[in-house]
């Protein structure tokens, strides 16, 4: 993200999950807080990823000063109070920021694997109990019958819809992942029909444009799956169809565990239905394996 600054004499925006952050607001106006401010400052520093969970008269005592000169520094930060900044505290970690993820921003102490695999299991466990077997059933017969399947994903969401593919070409062609490397949408928009479907994965951190997206495919037609998290606003509402799986655990570091589950049991769900078909196509794939001795 990228990084406003402000001048110290003047007014801050308002919080806001993707606008400046509590420490770079502290960090525009460090220089010239006075004394009392800059130690409050520094103990928030030291406890940004733990901020919701403090009172303004907890932080105060922390640092050692008056209760006034907390209100004084957080209406310097441009916030109405300390209520204020402990929902934008709390709006970041809403939105996957892994310095608001846990404790200290390094989440609960990893006393071993087991540790994380309990973590998982448990963020599996809560994704299966959100997903719709007849929904399942629904995508899965839809990407059977569509002309092409287009997939859209960035940042970890990116290697999610490049994996949903791999399985996919295994059994059936027009297959395709966009943009490719160095390319733009729009050329891949304007070619999309009533069927085709669009695969969007859309974890947070979420980027611009997916929205826009998804509004282009919408105009023509096209039918949306949705693979989002429980953050996702706004987007579920042009889809025909979203599953919602879970990605926050105990520690720092959202999971694609759950997410990853779904795109191979919606590849082993399509699989089933494409019957007869996939199943030629997959020999054919299997015959040009071994002709071109591609494995060792």
């Amino acid at each position: 993200m990228t990084k406003t600054s402000h001048p110290a004499e003047g007014p801050t925006p308002k919080p806001d999950a993707r606008g400046p952050s509590i420490e770079s607001r502290i960090h525009d106006h460090y220089d010239s807080l006075p004394d009392s401010e800059r130690k409050l400052a520094d103990v928030i520093l030291e406890r940004a990823a733990d901020l919701s969970a403090f009172k303004a008269s907890e932080l105060s005592a922390l640092a050692g000063v008056s209760k006034a000169a907390a209100t004084r520094l957080f209406q310097r930060l441009g916030f109405d109070g300390f209520d204020e900044a402990r929902l934008a505290a709390r709006a970041r970690r809403d939105w996957g920021s892994p310095l608001y993820m846990g404790a200290s921003g390094s989440g609960a102490a990893l006393s071993g694997p087991a540790t994380l695999l309990e973590d998982e299991i448990d963020l599996l466990r809560r994704s299966v109990r959100r997903l719709s077997p007849a929904m399942i059933d629904d995508v899965a017969a839809a990407m059977v019958g569509a002309r092409r399947i287009w997939l859209m994903g960035y940042r970890n969401s990116r290697f999610l819809a490049d994996y949903l593919r791999w399985q996919l070409i295994q059994f059936r062609g027009d297959v395709t992942v966009l943009p490719g490397t160095g390319e733009t949408a729009g050329e891949y928009l304007a070619d999309l029909t009533e069927r085709d479907i669009l695969v969007v994965v859309a974890l947070r951190r979420r980027v611009h444009g997916l929205l826009e997206v998804m509004e282009a495919a919408r105009a023509v037609g096209t039918p949306i799956i949705l693979v989002t998290d429980p953050t996702a606003r706004r987007l579920p509402a042009l889809a025909d169809w979203t599953l919602t799986v879970e990605t926050q655990g105990h520690f720092a570091f959202d999971s694609c565990g759950p997410a990853l589950a779904l795109c191979r049991f919606l590849a082993v769900t399509a699989l089933g239905k494409a019957g007869r078909r996939g199943r030629a196509h997959m020999e054919r794939v299997e015959r040009r394996h071994e002709t071109l001795d591609v494995f060792n």
